[in-house]
């Protein structure tokens, strides 16, 4: 059996600062150490390349990296030191407004961090049946909402609502902001349910182990129950998606405060990861035939 090509894509989260703010060096870096793409939010794109659209895509094609999008439909989160508090049709006209500037961009797909965790049952429905219908308005790329905290889909439980409420919504998985919300490590049955049920949505993959109290890990040495339960996790969607060509997967790791402490190397982590995902599914690719 052939199995999909694994996508190691580099989120340019914290990349800039750990690295290089210079978009050749940092590309060039990226596709060195074995990354096929970056994961950018438009900030970052005007950000890294002085607002130059043809800089930005150059890089890419200079250094064979794809592009995956990330919006956040409350981009910036904050303003002026306070959490923006918008309607549904706010979130709604940024979602269309960030898509339609992709676009230009050619990505390979774009991640939806979307709504907020403020809102009613009934409101998160009405926001993702809005989502949908501007997504169906671009399907030049496919996009997914993601699992994450103060967005919609902060929780299990809500989330596994909306999926059986919503057949064509699609995910980005980050198991470790609902390791996080729920304070625990979620082994129960029920647990185990919902995430097959998850695992047949995701169309992209935020690889970070967290644990019940941080968001991410520092050593996956010192997490081993954490790191084999998030496995067990991403091999379900790995399951689930190995009729594709190929699929996306980002070993993401943050600067402070994610990171517990300063201290740590999290360029170093980062890349870590991804050569520890890479034999992770060498494995898995083994047992499957």
């Amino acid at each position: 059996m052939v199995v999909p090509q694994l996508k190691f894509i580099r989120a340019l989260w914290g990349a800039e600062a750990q690295f290089s703010a210079d978009i050749n060096v940092l590309c060039a870096e990226i596709h060195r150490l074995g990354y096929t793409g970056i994961e950018a939010t438009l900030s970052d794109i005007h950000r890294i390349s002085a607002n130059d659209h043809n800089a930005f895509s150059q890089a890419l094609k200079t250094h064979q990296l794809e592009l995956v999008g990330l919006v956040q439909t409350n981009y910036p989160s904050y303003k002026d030191g306070v959490w923006q508090d918008l309607s549904i049709d706010e979130h709604i006209t940024n979602l269309e407004t960030h898509l339609r500037e992709f676009i230009p961009y050619k990505p390979i797909h774009i991640n939806i961090q979307g709504g907020q965790d403020s809102w009613s049952v009934e409101e998160n429905e009405e926001f993702i049946e809005k989502a949908l219908h501007v997504q169906a308005k671009y399907p030049e790329v496919t996009s997914s909402h993601e699992t994450h905290r103060t967005r919609v889909l902060y929780n299990p439980f809500i989330t596994a609502h909306l999926i059986k409420r919503f057949p064509n919504l699609r995910i980005t998985a980050d198991y470790s902001h609902f390791v996080l919300v729920c304070e625990r490590l979620l082994k129960h049955s029920t647990d185990d349910e919902r995430f097959r049920l998850f695992a047949s949505r995701v169309d992209h993959l935020h690889a970070r182990v967290g644990t019940a109290e941080h968001p991410q890990i520092h050593d996956p040495q010192e997490a081993e129950e954490e790191c084999k339960q998030m496995q067990i996790w991403w091999e379900m969607i790995w399951e689930a998606q190995k009729d594709r060509p190929w699929i996306t997967i980002v070993p993401e790791y943050g600067p402070a405060p994610y990171a517990i402490t300063t201290d740590i190397d999290v360029w170093t982590l980062t890349n870590q990861e991804m050569e520890r995902q890479k034999k992770n599914y060498e494995q898995w690719s083994k047992n499957i035939q």
